[in-house]
């Protein structure tokens, strides 16, 4: 086995960084921004993931995504709970 095909077969398997999963967790959702905007961040993520072939990274971040989604809406719930008491 080449260098190369060893290198793509590692890259599947690599999971995201703790830095990673925060970022798509706490920005989970994707918008048209401006400069430095953490949504355009996931969006060239996502994209250099797919070129390089980060299979694994791509399944944890879809995941990572409805977690945070699922964060903020049972957050939203629970504030709207307590305001009307």
């Amino acid at each position: 086995m080449s260098l190369e095909e060893e290198n793509k077969k590692k890259r599947k398997e690599i999971p995201l960084t703790t830095e990673e999963w925060l970022t798509f967790f706490f920005f989970p959702f994707q918008s048209k921004g401006g400069f430095m905007n953490p949504h355009d961040f996931n969006k060239m993520e996502n994209e250099r993931f797919e070129k390089y072939g980060f299979d694994k990274k791509i399944e944890q971040a879809t995941q990572v995504r409805i977690l945070g989604i699922f964060f903020y809406v049972v957050t939203i719930l629970f504030i709207i709970s307590i305001i009307n008491g």
